[in-house]
């Protein structure tokens, strides 16, 4: 590999993760380079605006020479072409709708789906955003968000789902559990007679992308198949993750 692109890109990738102005300092010790040779890969990344620089504070920032290489990459990724296999998959294990939800400001949005097996099924619609603490895949997508996003979500207030009021500390606890076990479960929280079933996918970074499972009348959600349903969403969470790359180590909250 040719080693200065290399770290020019780990440079850059920094400043993405951080996203905020940064000094030669900090970035120099964070990626253990000499200062020295971070001047220069700054200064080179500068020249072809990959990199931004203010001259009054010395601070450095993404710069606009990216935008248009963002969108043209943006073009190749379909996330319904990268997770339509696995949500049939995950269907075809248990029979039952499944779906891809994304954060969407402090809302989640459906944008991937497979169809079930069964005629009886739980309506998600596209497009429909839904607020986070409402069901199990929302929760994952909650869950693995910062701790300061979490904060400020539930200090706006937590609207009442159909189970009732919702318990800020209960809430929080729950959110916990999801963290350290990469799923949850949920029941009649906005769909009466629903049960959801999510976990968490991530990309190679560690960042969360969204959350995979399924949504099911409670009736088929029985002694018998609920630890099917439950390792199921969980293997094609995984293995949605590992084909972005993800190994499972270092994962982090999302920024």
């Amino acid at each position: 590999m040719i080693q200065s692109l290399v770290k020019a890109s780990l440079v850059l990738d920094y400043l993405r993760k951080e996203s905020r102005e940064l000094t030669i300092g900090e970035i120099s010790e964070k990626l253990d380079l000499p200062p020295s040779t971070t001047h220069r890969i700054l200064r080179t990344l500068i020249a072809i605006d990959y990199v931004s620089k203010d001259e009054k504070s010395h601070l450095y920032t993404l710069g606009p020479g990216l935008i248009p290489l963002g969108f043209a990459a943006t073009s190749f990724l379909n996330p319904q072409k990268e997770t339509q296999k696995i949500l049939q998959e995950l269907s075809q294990l248990t029979g039952e709708d499944s779906f891809l939800i994304i954060r969407s400001g402090k809302k989640g949005l459906v944008i991937s789906k497979a169809q079930g097996k069964h005629p009886l099924k739980i309506v998600e619609n596209f497009g429909k955003e839904i607020d986070l603490h409402w069901g199990a895949i929302r929760k994952v997508v909650l869950a693995f968000q910062s701790r300061e996003f979490i904060d400020d979500y539930i200090k706006e207030g937590l609207s009442s789902n159909l189970n009732g009021q919702i318990n800020e500390n209960e809430l929080k606890r729950e959110l916990e559990e999801i963290r350290e076990n990469k799923i949850a479960i949920s029941h009649s929280e906005y769909i009466d007679n629903a049960c959801g079933i999510g976990a968490p996918v991530f990309n190679y970074s560690g960042e969360l992308l969204g959350g995979l499972g399924i949504v099911l009348p409670m009736e088929r959600f029985t002694d018998e198949n609920k630890d099917n349903f439950i390792a199921s969403v969980k293997s094609c969470a995984e293995k949605l993750s590992a084909s972005l790359a993800y190994t499972g180590e270092n994962d982090r909250i999302s920024l």
